[in-house]
C-alpha cells in the first residue's frame, strides 16, 4: 500500500558489475565506445545518451537489450548528471511509457507510473520494502550504477508484482574501471551539495577491490519553509581470489530530512479559479516547526558468483535492511466559503520495515547441436515485517494567501496500528534459447505468499496464503540487416489482503500482456532504437460492494492498450540524442462503481520527449558541450471518477558542460522556462503543482 493510497483513505519495494565478471567486461566495453562514463579520444570527459549495451535484471542474465523479447529501458550515471537528476521520478522523464513527478516536487519520494501502474522497486536484483510509507522512500541516485526499468509484468522471475512492471536500481560497487571524483554542487533554493565517489585495489594483485561512495547535500525544497537534506554512505568490498569466483559486500546507509508537505492545495486557485486570485505555487498549507520528514534506510548484504566450468555457475545475492519513517504533517481539507481560509488535520505517523531478501541461482550454459541453451534455476525467498501507525486529528485553519503559523497543535492519538509480516517463496526456471536467427526466451515460477496482519488497536489477527504461477514466452528473430522483431506474454500476480462479506479470502489480483515490437542496434553498439505495441489486462481488481457498505468485491479489470517509440542514438562522435513517445489508453474496463469506462488516474493518452548533447572535441572551444530536450506530457485526469481533469504540458530542459584537463564545470536547468502549471488534482481539495524551475551550477573533479 503506497503513501499516496494512505491519502486517499482520509479521504472516504546485490545486482552484477563485478559479482558477475561477464558483465563488468560488458561494461567496460561499453564505456570504451561511448555508452556509459566516458572519455573522449583527447581525454576530454564526455556525456553520451545513447544506453549500455547489456542489461540484466529482465532475465537474471547478462542479456544484450536488442536480444530480449520485452520492453527494458536503461538510464545511466551519465544521462542523469547531464540533466542534474535528484531522484528515480526525475530519472525517468525521457523514457517511453514512463511517468515521473505526478504529484510535483516531493523531496520525501519517487513518485512514477510504468504503463499506467505503480512499478515494483528493486536494488540489486532484491525487493525494496512495500511498507505504508517505507516502499515510496527516495533512493539516493549518486549511489546508483545505472538503473533498468522493466516494462509490462516481470513475476515469472520476481514473484509477486504490480503488472506495470518493476525498476531495478544498480549500486555502485567495486571495478578497476570505476571513476575516482568529488563533484561540488549548489542550485535552486538554496541547494547546496557535496559528493565523492573513489576506490581501487587493495593489493598488487588485484585481489581485494573497495569503493566508497558518500554525499552530503543541505538546502530547502521548493516549498517555502521546508528543508531537503540528504546524507549518503555507501562503501563496498569485492574479493576475488580468482577469476571464477568473486565476492562482492555492500553496505548503505541514507538520512533524510524534510518539512515539506509537497502539496495538498485546494482546486479552486489552483486548476479552477478562486476570487481572491492564484494560490502561490510556493505556499506552505502545513505548519513550519511542527511538519517533520525523518527518515533512515540501513542496509547490509552480498552478491557471490562463482563459476565451476565452461557449463555450470552459481550466484546467491543476499540483503539485511531496516527502514524507518518518522513523519508528522498539518494537512489541507478544503477551503471555507470565503474560499480563503483553508481547513486542516493533523496526520502524525511512524512506519518501520524491516526486510530480508536472499536469491539463489544456478546457471547451464550448454549447446545441443545448432542450439545454444542459457538455462537458469532458482529459489528466492523473502521476509518483510512492516509496523505502521498513525493518527487523525483536527488543526487550526489558515488564510491560504497570507498564512500566519504558530497555532498550537493538539496532538493526535494513534488511531490505526497494524504489524504485518510477508513470506514469501518462490521456485523458477527459465530457458533462453538461441538457434540461428531464432531467440526464445520461456520462464515459469512457483510463489507461496503468506501474508499476516494483527490489528494492535482491535486486537485482530490476519493470516491469508496464496500460491500462484507465473509465466513468460518471448520469441525474436534477427534479421540479416539487425532488426530483431519479437513477440511475447507474460503474466503477473499480486496478492490482495482481505475478504469479501461473506467472508471469502481476496484472490490475488493479476495481469496479462501481450506484446508485440521492433529492435535495431546499430554494429557499433552506440545505438538503439524499440518499438512496441502492448494490451495489458489486470483483472481481480477490487470494486465497492454495492450490497454491504464498507466492504469489496474483486470484479474490477483495467485495460491498458499501448504504443512506445524509443530511440537512442550516437549520430556522430560528439552528437547524441534520445527521443520516446508513448500513446497509453488505460481505461476500467468492469467495475460496480462510478470508476466504469473512466481513464485510469495520472495515466496521459499521449506523451513525447527529445533531448540531445553536443561535445566539442577539437579546435579552440575544445571540451565545450552542451545540450537540451523538451518533455510533452498529455493531458489525464487525477482521481479515479474523471472530474478533476489536468491539461498537457510542454517543459524545457538546458544543459552546458566544460573540460578542462581533469575538471568539469557544469549547469543544468529543469523546467527551464518556469512554467507553471497543475500536475494533478485527485480532489477538491488535492491538487499538485508541477516541478518548478531548478538550476544547479556543480564543479567536478576526477583522477
Amino acid at each position: 500500500m503506497s503513501a499516496h493510497f494512505s491519502r486517499s483513505a482520509l479521504l472516504v519495494a546485490i545486482s552484477l558489475a563485478l559479482a558477475h565478471p561477464a558483465l563488468a567486461a560488458d561494461q567496460a566495453d561499453a564505456a570504451a565506445s561511448g555508452q556509459t562514463d566516458s572519455h573522449d579520444k583527447d581525454g576530454k570527459q564526455s556525456v553520451s545518451l545513447a544506453t549500455v549495451n547489456v542489461v540484466y535484471s529482465t532475465t537474471k542474465t547478462e542479456t544484450p537489450t536488442v536480444e530480449i523479447p520485452q520492453s527494458v529501458s536503461t538510464i545511466t550515471p551519465d544521462r542523469m548528471h547531464a540533466y542534474g537528476v535528484q531522484g528515480l521520478d526525475e530519472a525517468v522523464r525521457y523514457l517511453a511509457g514512463a511517468v515521473g513527478g505526478s504529484y510535483g516536487a516531493d523531496p520525501r519520494s519517487d513518485w512514477i507510473l510504468v504503463r499506467g501502474y505503480d512499478p515494483a522497486k528493486f536494488l540489486d536484483g532484491l525487493a525494496l520494502p512495500n511498507g505504508d510509507w517505507t516502499a515510496d522512500s527516495r533512493i539516493e541516485t549518486y549511489g546508483l550504477e545505472r538503473v533498468e526499468v522493466n516494462k509490462g509484468p516481470s513475476s515469472a522471475m520476481y514473484g509477486q508484482l504490480p503488472p506495470g512492471g518493476m525498476v531495478d536500481m544498480m549500486s555502485k560497487r567495486p571495478s578497476l574501471e570505476a571513476p575516482h571524483e568529488i563533484e561540488a554542487t549548489v542550485g535552486s533554493f538554496g541547494q547546496r551539495q557535496l559528493a565523492g565517489d573513489t576506490g581501487g585495489q587493495l593489493d598488487a594483485d588485484g585481489k581485494w577491490l573497495w569503493r566508497l561512495v558518500a554525499l552530503a547535500r543541505n538546502g530547502d525544497s521548493n516549498i517555502k519553509h521546508s528543508q531537503d537534506d540528504r546524507y549518503y554512505f555507501a562503501p563496498s568490498l569485492t574479493w576475488k581470489p580468482s577469476d571464477d569466483t568473486a565476492l562482492t559486500v555492500l553496505a548503505r546507509y541514507q538520512r533524510s530530512l524534510s518539512d515539506g508537505v509537497a502539496g495538498f492545495l485546494p482546486s479552486q486557485g489552483t486548476l479552477y479559479p478562486n476570487p481572491n486570485g492564484q494560490i502561490p505555487r510556493d505556499v506552505n498549507p502545513g505548519e513550519p516547526g511542527y511538519d517533520h520528514y525523518r527518515k533512515t534506510d540501513e542496509s547490509i548484504g552480498y552478491q557471490f558468483t562463482h563459476r565451476f566450468d565452461e557449463v555450470w555457475s552459481i550466484r546467491q545475492d543476499l540483503r539485511v535492511q531496516n527502514v524507518t519513517v518518522d513523519h508528522r504533517s498539518i494537512g489541507s481539507l478544503g477551503l471555507q466559503d470565503d474560499l480563503r481560509t483553508l481547513n486542516r488535520y493533523n496526520y502524525p505517523l511512524v512506519d518501520q520495515a524491516h526486510v530480508f531478501a536472499v536469491d539463489n541461482q544456478a546457471e547451464a550454459k550448454f549447446a545441443q547441436g545448432d542450439v545454444q541453451h542459457t538455462v537458469l534455476m532458482g529459489v528466492d525467498y523473502l521476509h518483510s515485517r512492516n509496523d505502521y501507525k498513525s493518527g487523525f486529528g483536527s488543526a487550526p485553519p489558515i488564510d491560504i494567501f497570507d498564512p500566519v503559523y504558530g497555532a498550537p497543535i493538539a496532538p493526535a492519538p494513534y488511531t490505526f496500528h497494524t504489524n504485518s509480516l510477508l513470506e514469501q517463496l518462490g521456485a523458477y526456471v527459465q530457458d533462453q534459447v538461441s538457434w540461428g536467427h531464432w531467440g526464445i526466451v520461456a520462464s515459469g515460477r512457483q510463489d507461496w505468499v503468506t501474508n499476516h496482519v494483527d490489528d494492535l488497536i482491535a486486537g485482530t489477527h490476519r493470516k491469508q496464503d496464496d500460491s500462484a504461477f507465473s509465466g513468460r514466452l518471448g520469441i525474436n528473430y534477427t534479421t540479416d540487416i539487425g532488426l530483431v522483431p519479437y513477440v511475447a506474454y507474460s503474466h503477473s500476480f499480486k496478492t490482495t489482503v482481505g475478504q469479501t462479506f461473506d467472508g471469502s479470502p481476496f484472490k490475488p489480483t493479476t495481469g496479462d500482456q501481450y506484446e508485440g515490437g521492433l529492435k535495431y542496434q546499430t554494429p557499433d553498439g552506440r545505438s538503439l532504437i524499440t518499438a512496441a505495441v502492448y494490451q495489458l489486462t489486470q483483472k481481480n481488481a477490487l470494486t465497492v460492494d454495492p450490497d454491504h457498505l464498507f466492504f469489496s468485491l474483486q470484479q474490477g479489470q483495467t485495460r491498458t492498450r499501448g504504443a512506445e517509440l524509443e530511440a537512442n542514438v550516437a549520430i556522430t562522435d560528439s552528437l547524441g540524442m534520445t527521443a520516446a513517445y508513448a500513446y497509453t489508453d488505460a481505461k476500467v474496463t468492469h467495475a460496480n462503481d462510478a470508476t466504469l469506462g473512466k481513464q485510469v488516474a495520472l495515466v496521459p493518452k499521449q506523451q513525447a520527449s527529445l533531448s540531445a548533447d553536443y561535445g566539442v572535441h577539437q579546435g579552440m572551444l575544445a571540451g565545450l558541450g552542451f545540450g537540451g530536450g523538451v518533455r510533452y506530457i498529455g493531458a489525464h485526469y487525477g482521481d479515479a471518477i474523471n472530474q478533476f481533469r489536468t491539461g498537457g504540458y510542454v517543459l524545457y530542459d538546458a544543459n552546458a558542460h566544460y573540460d578542462l584537463e581533469n575538471w568539469r564545470f557544469q549547469i543544468t536547468a529543469a523546467n527551464l522556462f518556469d512554467r507553471e502549471y497543475v500536475s494533478a488534482c485527485n480532489s477538491s481539495i488535492w491538487c499538485y503543482y508541477g516541478y518548478p524551475r531548478e538550476i544547479t551550477v556543480s564543479a567536478r573533479y576526477r583522477w
